[in-house]
């Protein structure tokens, strides 16, 4: 039997239960005042006192401890961390590491080893929980008082002054982040870590005055800006004394994005296993980073547990996604390299087409909705319709309400309607004769326009091309274009709706409406130019930039926020 600690299951308040990986990451977000951060209180206050009485609570109704090992192999296991006993010779008891805000002589082996094995873990708590919150994240955490060495060291810097080796690895870590080495001066009589370079190797005490005045020449590491600060807070006190469990809040809290992300693939790649970790936050940059850490070597990576959390007026709610769900899920590039990932902290989500798309939604939102409650949605896009879909049912599987934004020729390949049943929850039979009865009737209207003309226009796409040359994507999208000049798609994505009439019509609505009830929301009128039609809408972008400067979309049409007050409806409403 070998030692080993953890949260084996956490139940929270609405009954979800969340099976925490022991050597491993669970990382909670959701919106601003979902109570991520009551939560991880919750969780240090119940580990402190467990296994004591619980009572209620706003998030977290109860924990189980995976607990393994004696107190002997407990006290090896501290030894191997770092947290070794030394003989304290005026006591006459070999003693562990010091509290750090407790008594310099440290706690004493035996007692430890009893409190173990009784699981009484208030007294040892700080030898097996680390948490960092937001509040004291800027504090000066780094610098140490020279300590007497018949105790083990009780602060990471001070584990840094004894190791060189161990001060090696930190400082690769902070100079990869940040540009800058790690140096300790120690031949003065307190222990603060330095950024940069002496440029001298050490030597046996005294220094000689070229080696002092280098050291005298770094600034301190407790000096520098918030966010170097912050980072170097968490990556100290993590990577150089690990402890069985770290709860941190609001890891990203001071950081640029860039850091925000490099620390959360710090924290999976390099926290000394076995390491269990729970995280409250916000930030997609600090997702994308563990998620890229997941993937970044050849060894199995350590598993994530992600828990949605969302609250609604006084009722509180969280999705779990296991350490397999979320591999499948959130582990592909579509996730990781896009801004898709932000959707987890937001209400709501209004996915379309590309980013011209999302601009323009998010500013009918604003004047739809100005004078009600804000509502917590974010626009994000794919870049095409391919993948619409395919994105919404993986946010969808996180607990994130979406809405899908297409134009009207979404309507005209089956392929990609039978995909989007698939991702959306939909049946083909249900639509099958309205799809078909319409595509029918759209490519028997053939605009009149001569096969040669096409033809002639398809040429020029190409250009003068020989051997086994590839089209671009380009030419593919522009040639698909000029075909579909040949039939009635055009004008109906010029004209949606309001290019039909009997039948066709009939059949049309039906199929807009079957869509919205799954939460895609095909454009009426045909495509998002179509919606301001008093601008020329020959080019996106120049349409664009002529309806936002001409001020165009302080005015929506009726039709236009009958649109969007449905997709409001639709995000907002209870599932």
């Amino acid at each position: 039997m070998a030692f080993s600690f953890g949260v084996s299951e956490l139940t929270l308040a609405d009954g979800t239960i969340v099976r925490p990986p022991l050597d491993g990451m669970t990382l909670f977000t959701g919106p601003n005042n979902s109570g991520k951060s009551l939560l991880l209180r919750e969780l240090l206050t119940l580990l402190s006192n467990y296994p004591g009485r619980f009572e209620p609570r706003h998030w977290v109704r109860g924990i189980e401890i995976y607990k393994e090992g004696s107190g002997q192999e407990f006290i090896s296991w501290l030894n191997g961390r770092g947290y070794g006993a030394r003989l304290n010779r005026a006591r006459g008891q070999h003693v562990l590491p010091a509290h750090p805000d407790g008594e310099e002589s440290g706690l004493e082996v035996s007692e430890a080893m009893r409190e173990w094995e009784a699981s009484r873990l208030s007294s040892i708590s700080y030898l097996l929980v680390k948490k960092f919150w937001t509040e004291t994240r800027l504090g000066n955490q780094t610098d140490s008082a020279y300590w007497d060495q018949t105790n083990p060291p009780s602060h990471p810097t001070q584990r840094l002054w004894e190791s060189k080796d161990l001060q090696a690895r930190f400082s690769a870590l902070f100079e990869q982040a940040f540009g800058e080495a790690i140096a300790i001066n120690r031949y003065v009589p307190s222990i603060r870590l330095q950024v940069g370079d002496p440029g001298q190797e050490d030597c046996p005490p005294p220094a000689p005055p070229s080696l002092r005045e280098a050291y005298e020449s770094l600034p301190f590491l407790n000096q520098q800006g918030d966010g170097v600060r912050a980072f170097s807070n968490i990556l100290l006190h993590s990577f150089v004394s690990p402890v069985p469990i770290i709860v941190i809040d609001e890891p990203e809290a001071f950081l640029h994005p860039p850091q925000a992300r490099l620390l959360g693939r710090y924290l999976a790649l390099h926290i000394p296993s076995p390491c269990q970790i729970f995280v409250a936050t916000h930030s997609a940059d600090f997702l994308s980073g563990v998620l890229e850490g997941k993937t970044a070597t050849s060894s199995p990576a350590r598993p994530l547990v992600l828990v949605r959390m969302s609250r609604a007026g006084r009722t509180s709610a969280a999705r779990t996604l296991d350490a397999e769900t979320v591999t499948e899920i959130l582990d592909t590039p579509l996730l990781r390299y896009s801004n898709i990932v932000s959707g987890l902290f937001h209400d709501g989500v209004v996915l379309s087409e590309s980013e011209g798309d999302c601009q323009f939604y998010a500013a009918t939102f604003d004047v739809v909705h100005a004078d009600g409650r804000h509502k917590n949605l974010t626009y994000l896009h794919v870049n095409g319709k391919a993948r619409l879909t395919e994105a919404a049912q993986k946010l969808r599987t996180c607990g994130i309400p979406v809405a899908v934004v297409t134009d009207f020729d979404f309507l005209n390949d089956v392929s990609n309607i039978k995909k989007a049943l698939r991702h959306l929850g939909g049946r083909w039979e249900e639509v099958k004769d309205d799809v078909l009865n319409l595509q029918a009737y759209v490519q028997s209207s053939v605009v009149t326009r001569p096969a040669v003309i096409i033809k002639d226009n398809i040429t020029r796409i190409i250009g003068s091309v020989s051997g086994n040359v590839l089209l671009s994507q380009r030419q593919i999208d522009e040639i698909a274009s000029e075909l579909r000049l040949a039939n009635g798609w055009k004008t109906l994505k010029l004209g949606g709706l309001n290019a039909l009439s009997g039948d066709p019509y009939n059949a049309a609505l039906r199929l807009v409406e079957y869509f919205q009830n799954l939460g895609l929301f095909i454009v009426p009128v045909g495509e998002l130019e179509c919606w301001v039609r008093e601008v020329p809408g020959a080019n996106k972008k120049a349409w664009l930039t002529q309806v936002f400067d001409g001020g165009s979309y302080k005015s929506p049409s009726l039709e236009l926020r009958t649109f969007v007050i449905r997709i409001s409806d639709y995000l907002t409403s209870p599932t």
